[in-house]
């Protein structure tokens, strides 16, 4: 027997097509959709999106009349699975202390680590997984997520073991990321560790994540350190990811003159020089425009300088314990609010574009035949309401591989 899911009558479904490659100019800005139309969902997968599918006598039925049917948000940058919390630092940043100046008191990424080391994997993925399900409830059906709280092989491997044991619940897609190069230990030389963590970590965990990352910046990791990461990825055939210009440019994007990345993150430090590396070497630009309302006073980049330079663009949460919120409809607003960027260049950033930055694009990110029927079903009957009501509680049911991963009537 076949397990098949009708939802009939939807106001509009965003069918934006999928070209193969990210959408960059004018192409980002713009979003196809099907008014007054029904998806027929077979064994986890879009079989037909019309006016009136076949659907088999026994297909459940779900009525989406007054709804916009949209692609399962892609996060592509996570910190979500960790231990502890930082709630103190909202306070020290609210009274003027810096990103930096929490770090070096031996608090910031290194309370962290502390905290999660000491943890067990089991009540790790109790809390992690309590955020995940908030995250699903925003619209998010894949995440990125990434290590680095941790400083051991045996941490690394746990933190991977949270992922998978997440990834099972059946309620979000899950790509896993080495970070290993998040945090350097206080007190560790910064050469020892990055060798340690690509030699002996990296290797032995090599076929357990998706990507490598590392944390280039002031108070993190060098150029330099960065590169040997890079070698390290190209080498061993594992995509790679870049932390770059988050605090301050230090150098980082000069990589791009000799490796590709599969996105470089954060940005907001980035200059016109900068600009030009990233859309030389193709990589995409992953925004995070809840990092930069969180971080000392906000700050935002400059994204439409990356558009108009033809840079494929994404946007992510970035939810971690310096800013636990991974609602992408949020992130979607303050794109909007503070960078200039238009519903339609937000809704393809957190969609198609969001599936090549996470490596899903051939399965994820966008609504069409044969593709993962992964989608939300939104209580607006417009598309361009969502970033306007990103609070208001608006999507009814989340879809993942064909199965409801969430329900607010349930």
């Amino acid at each position: 027997m076949r397990d098949s899911i009708l939802i009939k009558n939807a106001a509009q479904i965003i069918a934006t097509h999928d070209p193969g490659k990210p959408l960059t100019g004018e192409k980002l800005g713009m979003v196809e959709t099907v008014e007054n139309a029904s998806i027929l969902i077979t064994d986890g997968r879009i079989a037909e999106i019309s006016s009136s599918p076949a659907a088999p006598h026994d297909a459940r039925v779900i009525d989406a009349s007054g709804m916009v049917v949209m692609p399962g948000i892609v996060d592509s940058h996570t910190h979500i699975a960790y231990g502890g919390s930082r709630y103190e630092e909202f306070y020290l940043r609210a009274q003027g202390k810096s990103y930096l100046e929490i770090m070096k008191s031996g608090n910031g990424i290194n309370r962290t680590v502390r905290d999660t080391e000491k943890m067990s994997a089991d009540l790790i993925h109790r809390a992690t997984l309590e955020r995940v399900r908030d995250a699903v409830s925003t619209g998010t059906t894949t995440m990125e997520m990434k290590t680095g709280y941790t400083s051991t092989l045996a941490g690394e491997r746990k933190m991977l073991d949270v992922m998978d044991s997440i990834g099972k619940t059946g309620i979000v897609n899950v790509v896993p990321t080495f970070l290993g190069m998040h945090s350097i230990p206080p007190g560790t030389p910064e050469d020892a560790f990055v060798d340690y963590m690509i030699n002996t970590v990296a290797t032995r965990l090599k076929g357990r994540f998706s990507f490598t990352d590392a944390f280039c910046d002031s108070g993190a990791y060098s150029p330099g350190s960065c590169r040997k990461l890079a070698e390290w990825s190209r080498v061993n055939g594992v995509p790679m990811k870049l932390h770059a210009d988050e605090l301050q440019d230090i150098g980082c994007l000069d990589l791009c003159n000799d490796y590709r990345f599969m996105s470089v993150d954060h940005l907001l430090q980035t200059g016109d020089d900068g600009i030009d590396k990233i859309r030389k070497c193709g990589s995409i630009a992953n925004f995070l425009p809840i990092t930069g309302f969180s971080l000392d006073k906000g700050r935002y980049p400059d994204i439409r300088k990356f558009i108009d330079a033809g840079i494929p663009v994404s946007l992510s949460s970035d939810i971690s314990p310096l800013s636990v919120n991974s609602n992408v409809l949020f992130a979607m607003y303050l794109a909007i609010r503070f960078t200039g960027l238009s519903a339609e260049e937000c809704i393809n950033a957190v969609t198609i574009n969001g599936s090549y930055s996470a490596g899903v694009s051939k399965d994820r990110g966008s609504i069409e035949v044969g593709k993962s029927a992964d989608l939300a079903l939104v209580s607006v009957d417009n598309y361009r309401e969502i970033p306007y009501r990103y609070s208001a509680r608006i999507v009814d049911t989340v879809i993942n591989g064909g199965k409801i991963a969430y329900s607010k009537a349930e």
